[in-house]
């Protein structure tokens, strides 16, 4: 494991910045000064752009396991180890009974579970919430002390302090996981080879319904949880976990460090941080049902967030890249920063590149070049625009058949409308970055209507 685990709160290095500083003099001097300058700009992505698409193509089509322990949980057993979940709240009096109902309908042994409500010192209206409610004896409210900055890895880290369990997990206030869970992961770790330290369940948006915005995040979700996270996790490679349902033995999650509390996507940091430890993410095929925002600025806030966290997660490992490298492996290492970095660049440029891209098409310049360099751009174009569309619709299709959710295939056409507003929120969150890089927006729940048995397969 690396000795002193990275962290975000340092922010890039004297020589990132640096070299920040000359691609975008660079870019700039292309602009004004090149001819062509959308082609050369192009040109100097599109390794970025390739080596995403190979990492999302080759993650699709990687031969999965069942995801799942080969034997079922005994109704008989009586040793099962103890379980602590973490449940870090702010301001979440609309979902608390919801919470409360889900949590209690996990099927686990009362005497081996603990549930920690973990509520900044501030927020007494979600304290009140919870003290009104019948609760059973395994959840305990725990106080997180002022402090900055103000984030819900920081709360994570001091319950995990105070957890006693083998096993522990994270939960957020939306969660409503399978009820046998728990018994499930413990199975998975039971069996899991040598080198494993975390088990990702999967996640699933329920309420689909409410809006165009929550529709696309159900796309977005089905891609991600049920098609790439499981295939990254099958070819062994660097996992950015999701930020709720992810299994851990409590010793190695201490032994870690913990989630860095400055980073805004720790769950992305810490993926990345099991595989500089030359350790292993499986996936587990259980669910999680989640809530999407239903308005825009709702989850305008929500998406800046999480890519200034990807952003973040970038930067702070590619900060030292001799030592990642030497952690991970190259091939990991690449996989990872194509990941991450890719993520990011793909969601600024998309509208200047895709709307290049297309207008030239319109127009029939890209089947008309005169010159060696139209020739180039234009093809390795054509070939990123059309390997990208498959990159996003290929996941897309094949995880909302494995949720039996047929009907929702043809919003794809709609997929670039909801990529654009990506790219404003990428544009935002470089604002971010720049201005608050520490500052949690504060996603709001409860705001849509939950159907919980949308899903016969819940996996």
């Amino acid at each position: 494991m690396p000795d002193v685990p990275p962290t975000a709160r340092d922010g890039a290095s004297s020589l990132q910045k640096r070299l920040g500083f000359l691609l975008l003099g660079l870019m700039i001097a292309t602009i004004v000064g090149a001819p062509q300058p959308a082609g050369w700009l192009a040109l100097a992505a599109s390794p970025v752009f390739l080596a995403l698409i190979v990492l999302q193509l080759g993650a699709t089509f990687e031969r999965l396991p069942s995801g799942k322990a080969t034997c079922q949980p005994a109704s008989d057993r009586k040793d099962w180890p103890r379980y602590s979940i973490l449940v870090p709240l702010y301001r979440e009096t609309a979902v608390i009974g919801q919470l409360v109902g889900a949590l209690s309908a996990l099927d686990y042994p009362d005497e081996a579970l603990e549930i920690l409500f973990l509520l900044e010192a501030d927020d007494t209206e979600t304290l009140h919430s919870l003290a009104r409610l019948a609760r059973p004896e395994t959840m305990r409210l725990v106080i997180v002390p002022d402090g900055l900055p103000r984030t819900k890895p920081r709360a994570l880290n001091h319950g995990l302090a105070l957890t006693t369990g083998t096993f522990v997990t994270v939960y957020d206030a939306e969660d409503i996981p399978d009820t046998d869970q728990l018994k499930q992961a413990v199975l998975l770790f039971e069996e899991a080879p040598a080198g494993v330290f975390c088990i990702q369940a999967r996640l699933a948006i329920d309420n689909g319904a409410d809006g165009w915005l929550a529709l696309m995040m159900t796309i977005e979700y089905a891609a991600l949880f049920d098609v790439l996270k499981p295939g990254l996790a099958a070819a062994e490679l660097p996992l950015p976990l999701g930020g709720t349902s992810n299994h851990f033995r409590r010793r190695d999650l201490q032994a870690m460090g913990g989630w860095d509390p400055c980073n805004v996507t720790e769950d992305a940091d810490l993926g990345l941080r099991i595989a500089r430890a030359d350790r292993r993410i499986l996936d587990l095929a259980s669910t999680t049902l989640e809530e999407a925002p239903v308005s825009l600025a709702n989850w305008l806030g929500q998406r800046r967030r999480w890519l200034k966290g990807w952003a973040q997660t970038g930067i702070c490992h590619a900060r030292q890249p001799r030592r990642v490298i030497k952690q991970m492996g190259f091939g990991n290492w690449l996989a990872a920063m194509a990941g991450m970095g890719g993520m990011v660049l793909a969601s600024l440029t998309f509208p200047f590149f895709g709307g290049w891209f297309v207008m030239n098409l319109w127009q029939g310049n890209i089947w008309d070049a005169t010159t060696w360099f139209s020739v180039v751009t234009n093809s390795l174009a054509l070939v990123i625009f059309m390997a990208g569309l498959l990159a996003i619709a290929l996941p897309a299709i094949i995880g909302l058949q494995r949720r039996r959710l047929w009907h929702v295939t043809p919003w794809l056409l709609a997929m670039p409308i909801y990529l654009v507003l990506i790219s404003l929120a990428a544009w935002l969150a470089m604002w971010d970055l720049v201005r608050s890089p520490f500052h949690w927006a504060k996603t709001e729940h409860g705001k849509g209507i939950r159907r919980p048995n949308l899903f016969r397969n819940r996996r």
